[in-house]
């Protein structure tokens, strides 16, 4: 009976003991796993500590970013970003959804402290913001035309396709020049 229940004993011990091990695990994997907030990085302005914040990218290649900025100027699209060192497909396929702020020749005479000025902006300037596509840009533009300058940006609701929330997410990266 004695050898029975050492033997039993042993057996659960060795049973068990893995996956307590692996339990444990998992959660400080979990807890590790578990994202940080991001939220949109003008990628024209952002500064080292602030791209330092996004997934995917370490000093070395937050030093690649602000030494091509500011040896060849502003990122005019998001492909641009594969112009620097250390800087593939995949990696800009992760900071996508956080990058805004692109400019182009024609936006920066369109804008405000960086800012799209939707009473001055072509549609795909409009297509470029973020969570703004050309369908909505188009809609943008066709309705400035038809009704007359924006007077503020809370006028973009009456926009169909553009509500609150919308609005919400792109309100820090547009203007309203009179």
């Amino acid at each position: 009976m004695g050898i029975a229940s050492l033997i039993f004993l042993t057996g659960a011990i060795v049973l068990f003991a893995p996956l307590k091990i692996v339990e444990n695990s998992r959660t400080s994997t979990d807890t590790q796993a578990i994202p940080s907030v991001f939220s949109l990085l003008n990628v024209n302005k952002a500064s080292a500590k602030d791209f330092e914040k996004l997934p995917g990218l370490g000093p070395t290649k937050v030093k690649a970013i602000m030494e091509y900025r500011r040896k060849y100027g502003p990122f005019k699209t998001p492909t641009d970003f594969l112009k620097v060192k250390g800087i593939g497909k995949a990696t800009l396929k992760k900071l996508s959804k956080f990058l805004t702020g692109f400019s182009t020749s024609v936006s920066l005479h369109n804008s405000s402290n960086g800012l799209v000025d939707i009473n001055s902006a072509n549609a795909q300037e409009i297509a470029s913001l973020p969570f703004i596509g050309p369908v909505k840009a188009k809609s943008i533009v066709e309705y400035r035309n038809s009704h007359g300058p924006f007077r503020s940006v809370e006028d973009l609701k009456k926009v169909k396709g553009i509500g609150t929330k919308t609005l919400d997410k792109i309100r820090n990266l547009i203007a309203v020049k009179k």
